[in-house]
C-alpha cells in the first residue's frame, strides 16, 4: 500500500468514526441516555444550543432532564454531513430532523412553547392532546481527535426550521399495526442488539 493510500484508508476510518459519533449523538439524546450523551464530547467541550449555551457534558444535563419532563417521545435523524478533516481537527456541517411529541397538559406545553402558544392552545380547547414539535437544522461542529477517538469540542446548533401543532398520529388501522416506537431508556431494543 503506498503512503497515499494508507492516508485515503486513514481518511476514511476518521470520517466513519465522525458520523458514527453524531449519530450516537442521536441515539443518546432519543434514548435520554446521560452517560452516552457525555461520551460525545471532549470534556472541555462547548455547546451553543441556542437557549442552552453551556459545556458539553452540562447541556448534556440540561437537556436530558428537559426532554424527560416534557416530552413522551423525540426522534432525531442526521440526513448528511459535510466534514472536513485536517490531521487530528475536522469540521462538520450535520444536517438535522427532529422530532418531538410533548405531553398533554398546560405545565409540559407551556415548558416547551412558551405561554403565547399555551394561551393559543388555551383558547382552541387543545390543551388536554399531546402536541408535536418537527423541526429541521445543522450541528456545526469542530471536532477533535485525542487519544486515536474523535470527539465533540464546539457545537454551535442552528434551528432553521419548525412546526408546532396538536399531535395528529393515528394510533388505529394499518398505522396502529406497525405503531412500534422506541424506549426512551436502555430497555430499548437497540441496546439488547448491542449485547448480543
Amino acid at each position: 500500500m503506498t503512503e497515499d493510500q494508507l492516508k485515503q484508508v486513514l481518511a476514511c476510518a476518521d470520517r466513519d468514526a465522525i458520523e458514527n459519533l453524531l449519530g450516537l449523538c442521536c441515539r443518546a439524546i432519543d434514548r435520554l441516555d446521560l452517560e452516552l450523551l457525555k461520551s460525545v464530547y471532549h470534556p472541555d467541550a462547548l455547546d451553543d444550543h441556542g437557549a442552552i449555551h453551556a459545556s458539553g457534558h452540562d447541556f448534556a444535563e440540561t437537556i436530558v432532564e428537559l426532554l424527560r419532563k416534557v416530552c413522551v417521545y423525540s426522534m432525531h435523524s442526521i440526513a448528511h454531513a459535510v466534514i472536513e478533516i485536517d490531521g487530528e481537527t475536522a469540521t462538520s456541517e450535520a444536517t438535522y430532523f427532529g422530532f418531538h411529541t410533548i405531553d398533554a397538559g398546560a405545565e409540559s406545553i407551556e415548558a416547551f412553547f412558551g405561554p403565547q402558544y399555551l394561551e393559543e392552545q388555551r383558547l382552541a380547547g387543545r390543551l388536554n392532546q399531546r402536541h408535536e414539535y418537527v423541526c429541521g437544522g445543522r450541528y456545526l461542529d469542530v471536532l477533535h481527535k485525542r487519544d486515536g477517538v474523535w470527539r465533540i469540542f464546539r457545537r454551535k446548533m442552528t434551528n432553521e426550521w419548525s412546526l408546532c401543532r396538536p399531535q395528529s398520529s393515528v394510533y388505529e388501522g394499518i398505522a396502529g399495526a406497525v405503531h412500534v416506537p422506541g424506549s426512551r431508556d436502555r430497555n430499548d431494543p437497540v441496546y439488547r442488539l448491542l449485547q448480543s
